[in-house]
């Protein structure tokens, strides 16, 4: 294959904008930011980084938005025409393009989706190594169309089916105490090609909700942290008598549970059920969490004798964080479940709810006692304050820059993160998003009143233009 890099100034191009190139992915709204021919040039940037770091095959997949056959295909030939070879997978959720990076003779890869964003959105998610690249190695795809600094060849095209290997692999390492019955929510997004056969292979009753794929989600948004989203798996559960409900986002590696009384389940607790079952067998080792997520999760981690480790929101971060320690369990408050235990320990929201059932299915009482037991507090759901994607990190910078909390512990790895005895208070940048993202947690309400006070007080103070209610 020929490795020629083009020099910048050869052709005229429309410029693609910087602020899709995230923290962890690729993320735009199609037509606007992101087109065939976008997408093609992005493509080529993408192979010609891979092919700079060894890397001469990619695997692909892409999800049930209505723009991703188009763009996928646009984003094949930008692969291929550098001299890096494709393996389609075709229309697959996330975790299957990851799963086969470890599977199959090929380590790298890239899939066209915008997870749970808005159906006019979509986006690409990268892996070199069996690694999701972040912050830097994003920039650099970004540097590299910039300066034109692309690399011409012709690359080799197949196709392979790894949907087969995915259900059977984890069909074998999974086993029921009983029958389950469950409501799967696929939110008309991709996980519905798979998800319903999974849960079969299990031995599950599977009651499928709204697993036919349609590009314009059209029955509810596929994002399974938000309650409101999960209201018809709840009214579904309830109706059919079955043990519990679980949700799926917009590519299937997060997770949301309603309960068999229909009560919705956060990822904290999510997290905890799995820490339970999980980290006694890794006595003293870590379990990474993210900055969101709650106190009480950090605690029980030690209660059964793992260390606790809090780490930066972001998929990406967190898998790196997974490898780097060799922790068997890891999760964000946004609902990346990270399961090295029996597993591969990428997000897979399709394992982590096989996992769930398999505890379900030993237990001799129903979930919703099993969440019930579990330590309770005052807190919150992520709140989002509204600020320009080109402002958001000056004002955090300006945030850090006068926080002052002499009686707290003050945790600044991925914004601010105040930390009292008997509660704390979050405000990082989005790295999805033009916003702040805020969350807090007390032992009492008053307490988590007095919290969200002093926050608000400091970002009044950082800018007296922004006004909330948190």
């Amino acid at each position: 294959m020929a490795l020629i890099e083009e020099q910048a100034g050869q052709e005229i191009l429309q410029p693609i904008p910087a602020s899709i190139f995230r923290a962890y992915d690729i993320r735009g709204i199609v037509e606007k930011q992101l087109n065939e021919n976008s997408v093609k040039r992005i493509g080529r940037a993408i192979a010609s980084e891979a092919l700079g770091n060894g890397i001469d095959t990619l695997l692909l997949g892409y999800d049930g938005r209505l723009s991703s056959p188009n763009l996928s295909q646009a984003l094949i030939e930008g692969l291929l025409s550098t001299g890096c070879s494709v393996v389609n997978l075709g229309m697959v959720p996330t975790p299957l393009l990851y799963f086969a990076t470890h599977t199959t003779d090929y380590t790298s890869g890239v899939m066209l989706t915008a997870s749970h964003s808005p159906s006019n959105y979509n986006g690409i998610k990268i892996v070199f190594n069996q690694t999701c690249l972040a912050d830097n190695q994003i920039q650099n795809i970004r540097k590299r169309i910039e300066e034109n600094r692309l690399t011409n060849g012709e690359g080799d095209y197949s196709e392979f089916d790894i949907r087969r290997d995915y259900i059977d692999n984890i069909s074998a390492r999974i086993n029921l105490e009983r029958k389950i019955k469950l409501v799967v929510d696929c939110g008309n997004a991709v996980p519905g090609a798979i998800a319903p056969s999974l849960f079969s292979s299990l031995g599950c009753d599977v009651v499928p909700l709204f697993c036919d794929i349609d590009g314009r989600f059209p029955n509810h948004h596929p994002d399974p942290t938000i309650p409101a989203n999960l209201e018809q798996l709840a009214q579904r559960v309830i109706s059919e008598g079955a043990d519990i409900g679980i949700a799926f986002d917009g590519d299937g590696d997060r997770l949301g549970i309603v309960t068999n009384l229909g009560k919705f389940i956060d990822a904290d607790r999510i997290l905890m059920l799995l820490v339970k079952d999980i980290a006694p067998r890794y006595p003293g080792m870590p379990i990474i969490f993210d900055v969101k997520c709650s106190s009480k999760l950090a605690q029980l981690i030690s209660r059964v004798g793992a260390t606790p480790v809090m780490h930066r929101s972001g998929h990406s971060f967190m898998k790196q964080k997974m490898q780097e320690t060799q922790a068997p369990l890891g999760g964000e408050f946004a609902a990346h479940i990270f399961i090295k235990d029996r597993w591969y320990g990428f997000d897979d929201g399709l394992y982590a709810a096989a996992r769930v059932i398999e505890i379900l299915s030993g237990l001799d009482h129903p979930i919703s006692e099993e969440f019930a037991g579990y330590p309770t507090s005052f807190s919150t759901p992520e709140i989002r304050l509204a600020v320009a994607e080109e402002e958001k990190f000056e004002l955090m910078q300006r945030l850090l820059d006068i926080a002052h909390f002499p009686d707290a512990q003050v945790i600044t790895l991925d914004g601010l993160r105040v930390e009292f005895g008997d509660g704390w208070g979050l405000v990082r940048a989005s790295n999805t998003s033009p916003a702040l993202l805020l969350r807090f947690e007390a032992d009492t309400l008053p307490r988590l009143r007095a919290i969200q006070a002093m926050f608000k007080a400091l970002i009044h103070e950082a800018d007296k233009s922004l006004e909330f209610n948190c």
